[in-house]
C-alpha cells in the first residue's frame, strides 16, 4: 500500500507504469516502492543482490533479514520485492466480497495499489514457480486492518494459483541472517590497489590450503596471511567471506557467529576446485 502521507493521484499512478514499476524480472525488475519515495523512513535500506545483480529496496530491517535468506536459497532464483498487486478491478471485487472498503487517497480518492513484500521465482523440482510472501512483526496481526489487507492479499493470489504466506520475525533465523548480511558484500571479487581478480582467485586457493591445515582462529590464519603476501590488512578475511558466500566453504551459519572469526575447525567443508 501507498506509505506516508504523500497524496496518490491518478496521473502518480499512471507515472509509475510508465516507469517501469512492478514490471521486469531480474535485472530490469523496479520495485513499485523505493526507498526514496518516503526519504524519512529510518528502517528503509538498499541492498545490492546477488541473484538479481541489481539494487533492492526495503522498508524495514524484517523485509532485509528475510531477504538475506531468500538470497541464500539455493531454490530461489528471482526476487522482486514491493510487488505491486495491479488489478484493481480484482483487489476491488475482493473488498466488496469481504464487506470491506477497499482503500482509496483521502484528497483523491485514487485507490491505492496495494503491495507484497516478495515476488519470488523458485526451482522446485525442475520447475519454475512464483511464490509470494509478506512480513510483518508478529504483534501486528491481530490489528483488523492488517488482517483484513492480508485476507485480501491471500485471495489475489488464490485466485491466480500463487503460493502466499506470511513471515513474521518468528520464522526469521536471526543468527543465520546476521551471517549472510556479514558475507553479502563480499559475494563478488572486485581488483583491489593491490592485485587483479585473477590474483584473488589464486589467493583464495592458498587461503583454502591454509585453512585445511590449520588449528587456529580463522582470523589468526588470515592475518597470517595478510603479513606473508604483505598486502593490506583484512584482504584475506574478505576472501574467507567471499568463499562463505559462494559456499566454497561450508559452516553452520545458524548456529555459529561467523563474524566472531571461530576455530577453524568449526568450518564443516572446503570446496577445492
Amino acid at each position: 500500500m501507498a506509505r506516508g502521507r504523500q497524496e496518490w493521484t491518478q496521473a502518480k499512478f499512471e507515472r509509475y507504469i510508465k516507469e517501469g514499476r512492478g514490471q521486469g524480472s531480474g535485472e530490469k525488475y523496479k520495485p513499485w516502492i523505493t526507498v526514496s519515495d518516503f526519504p524519512s523512513m529510518g528502517r528503509s535500506a538498499r541492498s545490492p543482490g546477488w541473484k538479481t545483480n541489481r539494487v533492492h529496496h526495503f522498508l524495514s530491517d524484517h523485509e532485509r533479514r528475510l531477504f538475506y535468506l531468500f538470497e541464500w536459497s539455493d531454490i530461489v532464483v528471482d526476487i522482486r520485492e514491493q510487488f505491486p498487486l495491479l488489478n484493481l478491478e480484482l483487489c476491488t471485487s475482493i473488498a466488496n466480497d469481504m464487506g470491506m472498503k477497499y482503500p482509496t487517497d483521502p484528497v483523491s480518492g485514487i485507490p491505492y495499489v496495494l503491495t507484497t513484500d516478495f515476488m519470488l521465482t523458485a526451482n522446485k523440482s525442475g520447475k519454475s514457480v512464483q511464490i509470494a510472501r509478506t512480513v510483518k512483526p508478529s504483534s501486528d496481526l491481530e490489528k483488523k486492518s492488517v488482517a483484513e489487507k492480508f485476507e485480501l492479499e491471500r485471495r489475489y493470489y488464490a485466485d491466480q494459483n500463487i503460493d502466499w504466506g506470511i513471515v513474521t520475525e518468528k520464522e526469521i533465523p536471526r543468527l543465520l541472517a546476521l551471517n549472510i548480511e556479514w558475507i553479502h558484500s563480499s559475494y563478488s571479487l572486485e581488483a583491489t590497489t593491490e592485485m587483479a581478480v585473477e590474483e584473488l582467485r589464486g589467493l583464495s586457493s592458498i587461503l583454502k590450503s591454509r585453512l585445511q591445515k590449520s588449528s587456529a582462529t580463522i582470523n589468526k590464519v588470515t592475518t597470517a596471511l595478510d603479513r606473508e603476501m604483505n598486502i593490506e590488512s583484512g584482504t584475506s578475511l574478505m576472501l574467507f567471506k567471499h568463499l562463505i558466500a559462494t559456499k566454497e566453504i561450508l559452516m553452520d551459519m545458524e548456529s555459529t557467529k561467523i563474524s566472531s572469526c571461530p576455530s577453524v575447525q568449526t568450518i564443516q567443508k572446503i570446496m577445492i576446485k
